[in-house]
């Protein structure tokens, strides 16, 4: 009865908070609702070559920068609910003809969708079955009570996983120990001042997951799809690259990042001083059968996700969101404990799948395929060429930034994709070996903290409805700024 309270309570706090998310100020929506159309007229106007427009783009990747402009403001702003704003390029490309009908609408059930909406019920199996709640317990116990430690434990953790497995099945993973362990700081905190901080606290948590899901992703060759694209051109270009060679420049490279990012969220954007994390009050329950049968399940996809080079070869259609929707499945078939014909996770549960995320990270999508299917993705790279004349220090941080902030509006993957072939042809005639540009571009598609769109685990962490759209941005602003000068510096020392 206490937890069923509990879970009410939380239920209605996620709403309320969820309203806030949608509400921009109205100042703010206003200059971006009109600002973004004025963008997006004046990037067509530069650029559309029957206006004689600059830098040499076709009709189709002029109108294309002019719907990157727009949505980037509308995004930013929250001038518009940013489903919505994912919806604009079906729309806009559909009655352009950038692209056929089924190449506009396919980013919309791209695998990443299916992987989200399975995460997400998995997520919600641990989380019904009391699984999340004991993992969250273990977490206290082993970080103690202290909120910087308890944060730190739980990035730390976030990156492990997602060293091994997909960054948004790692996020979806954490997040429900992450709110259960800020609901029990809320319910202790004695007066205001505590609440406050025990919010503060919560929202470092989760900002904590997701950017610790993101940063943990570029620490192996598997853990993030633009990883095996880097090293798949270097070695197609004679460059020596594989699993212990990745880690010499991720493992360094993190060690010196994931700190940063710990301390500047529980420490400098989000204090929590004199903040106590308690330990649970209550005896802890043992697992029952449920729990032990959604962690299978769970184990199971976590094997299928780590394994599959090895399965590849023989089953090469099936793919993350595969194996999320498969392992979701089970859930709707194992019967539960709680009664007759019950089963673990009931219809209901698709009413807490995250669609309004989906269609906003489809947006994402489609926008990043119609700059490569344009040509402005290209026109892009030949621009970053033309910073050859920089010194390579100079190029490399230009290189890292273009790339950090492209990759908050732009799938990471397809950013890598066009990105690498264009760095690495650039890098032999500075005088560059190709792995001193390729590696660290791929680092920077991966590392973007600022937006929901940005990555799966932002959005992810978004859709809770438990964090505010401006403190994402807020953290995700400075993060920016300090992977690029982390990501920079490492370049220089270890390649």
């Amino acid at each position: 009865m206490v937890e069923s309270s509990q879970q009410q309570n939380a239920e209605t706090s996620d709403d309320e908070l969820e309203e806030e998310l949608e509400e921009s100020s109205p100042l703010v929506a206003r200059i971006g609702r009109f600002g973004g159309v004025a963008l997006a007229a004046v990037a067509l106007g530069c650029t559309h070559p029957a206006l004689g427009g600059l830098g040499g783009l076709s009709s189709d990747a002029s109108w294309v920068l002019a719907l990157l402009a727009l949505m980037a403001t509308w995004w930013v702003t929250l001038a518009v609910e940013p489903a919505l704003t994912g919806l604009v390029p079906f729309v806009l490309l559909s009655a352009l003809s950038i692209g056929k009908p089924v190449e506009i609408a396919a980013p919309y059930a791209d695998d990443v969708m299916f992987l989200f909406g399975g995460g997400a019920l998995l997520a919600l199996g641990l989380e019904r079955t009391g699984v999340s709640a004991r993992f969250a317990t273990l977490l206290v116990r082993i970080a103690g009570s202290s909120p910087l430690r308890v944060l730190a434990a739980v990035m730390v953790g976030s990156a492990l996983i997602s060293a091994f497995v997909s960054n948004l099945a790692t996020a979806a993973t954490m997040l429900p120990m992450a709110v259960a362990l800020g609901a029990r700081a809320r319910a202790a905190a004695p007066d205001d001042a505590m609440r406050a901080a025990a919010e503060r606290f919560t929202t470092s948590l989760l900002l904590g997951v997701a950017f610790g899901s993101s940063i943990g992703g570029a620490l192996t060759i598997i853990g993030s799809p633009p990883n095996p694209i880097a090293v798949k051109w270097l070695v197609q270009n004679g460059v020596e690259m594989d699993f212990v060679r990745w880690l010499r420049f991720s493992v360094p490279t993190t060690l010196v990042f994931l700190p940063l990012a710990i301390a500047i969220l529980g420490v400098w954007l989000f204090p929590t001083r004199g903040l106590v994390v308690p330990p649970e009050t209550q005896a802890s329950q043992p697992i029952g059968r449920d729990g032990f049968a959604a962690l299978c399940v769970f184990a199971l996809a976590v094997c299928a996700w780590v394994t599959q080079p090895l399965y590849k070869p023989t089953f090469p259609g099936v793919k993350d969101g595969t194996i999320a929707i498969a392992a979701a499945t089970l859930l709707f078939l194992i019967p539960s404990t709680r009664g007759k014909r019950k089963v673990i996770l009931d219809p209901s549960a698709f009413a807490k799948v995250p669609w309004r995320v989906l269609v906003l990270f489809g947006g994402g999508l489609c926008l990043a395929e119609a700059m490569q299917r344009s040509g402005l993705s290209q026109s892009l790279g030949s621009a970053i060429h033309a910073a050859g004349v920089l010194p390579p220090l100079a190029l490399l941080a230009i290189l890292v930034a273009v790339l950090v902030f492209a990759s908050e509006v732009a799938s990471n993957t397809t950013l890598t994709a066009m990105a690498v072939p264009i760095v690495g042809a650039l890098a032999p005639g500075l005088g560059i070996a190709p792995e001193k540009l390729v590696v660290p571009a791929v680092f920077a598609a991966s590392w973007a903290f600022a937006l929901p769109v940005g990555t799966p685990p932002n959005a992810l962490v978004f859709a809770s409805g438990r964090v505010r759209a401006r403190d994402m941005m807020r953290a995700g602003i400075v993060l920016d700024f300090v992977s690029i000068a982390v990501i920079v510096v490492m370049s220089s020392i270890l390649l």
